[in-house]
C-alpha cells in the first residue's frame, strides 16, 4: 500500500480524551499509537464515525496544560486490538484540523525528541 502521509508519524503513547457530536454525547479516552503535527493513530474504547469531527485533549508531557485540538476521523479499524491494560479498543486515524499555535509549539517540541515509526 502506498504511504499517503505527508509527514512521518512518530511512535508515541500519549493519553488522549475526545468527544464528538454537537452535544458532546460521544466521549471516550485512550492512547495514541503514533502521532505527527498533522494527525494521529489512537486507540478508542468507542467507535467514532468516519468524517466525524472530534474535540481532543492530549496530554503532551512538556505542556503544563492539556493540548487542545480539533480533528476529523479519517478511518476506523476493527475491534481486534487490546490496549495496555487488556481492554478491547478500536484503532482510529485522525487528521488534526485545528491546534492553537502555543499547543502546536509544545507538540512540535515533544515530537522532535521521539523516534520514527
Amino acid at each position: 500500500m502506498k504511504e499517503r502521509r505527508q509527514i512521518q508519524r512518530l511512535g508515541s503513547s500519549l493519553f488522549i480524551k475526545f468527544s464528538a457530536g454537537v452535544d458532546q454525547s460521544m466521549k471516550s479516552e485512550g492512547f495514541t499509537q503514533d502521532v505527527s503535527l498533522v494527525g494521529a493513530k489512537l486507540l478508542s474504547l468507542k467507535r467514532p464515525k468516519v468524517n466525524e469531527n472530534l474535540d481532543l485533549s492530549i496530554d503532551v508531557p512538556n505542556n503544563p496544560d492539556m493540548t487542545i485540538a480539533e480533528a476529523s476521523v479519517r478511518w476506523v479499524g476493527v475491534l481486534n486490538q487490546k490496549d495496555d491494560i487488556g481492554r478491547d479498543v478500536f484503532p482510529v486515524g485522525v487528521e488534526f484540523t485545528f491546534i492553537d499555535s502555543q499547543d502546536r509549539a509544545y507538540l512540535e517540541e515533544y515530537l522532535a525528541l521521539q523516534k520514527p515509526v
